[in-house]
């Protein structure tokens, strides 16, 4: 069982606590918006098979914030998995 501190949206094996801190509140909170709202889009689709499109769609929707994929990927799919699928 985890610690009771756990945090579920950076916790997978590729998580870089460097690349994480480096996020601003708003944009973690735009990533895990923009995971949320894939889940509720594509459903039932494997993460490896939409990777790629969420990843261009990231560049489109970051606005200002010229936060890198590789800097929020985790959080996008760690809210990704935390919504079921219709």
């Amino acid at each position: 069982m985890p610690p009771r501190n756990f945090d579920w949206l950076s916790s997978s094996p590729n998580h870089d606590p460097d690349a994480a801190a480096t996020v601003s509140h708003r944009t973690r909170e735009l990533a895990i918006t923009y995971g949320i709202g894939a889940r509720l889009h594509h459903g039932e689709r494997h993460w490896d098979d939409i990777r790629e499109e969420l990843a261009r769609g990231w560049e489109r929707l970051r606005g200002a914030e010229r936060v890198p994929w590789s800097a929020i990927e985790n959080d996008v799919e760690g809210a990704w998995r935390l919504v079921l699928a219709d």
